[in-house]
């Protein structure tokens, strides 16, 4: 492994990374706040993926509890 040219490379990226740091600084204005709507949609997804996600839970329970009853009984 070539240490010098891993070592020579990490300046290099840290060189180039400066310069995008200083290319950033920009006076202008930053976008607005998204909409409430948006985010309060995607909670309402994870909302129903989280409901689905506890039936497959229950189901999978469900069969358990029959499988050990059916070997056991």
């Amino acid at each position: 492994m070539n240490f010098y040219k891993r070592a020579a490379t990490n300046e290099q990226q840290a060189a180039r990374q400066g310069d995008a740091v200083s290319q950033i600084d920009t006076t202008e204005k930053l976008s607005e706040v998204p909409e409430t709507g948006n985010s309060l949609f995607a909670l309402c997804g994870l909302g129903v993926a989280g409901i689905a996600m506890l039936g497959w839970i229950g189901a999978l329970a469900w069969i358990a509890w029959r499988l050990v009853n059916w070997l056991l009984f």
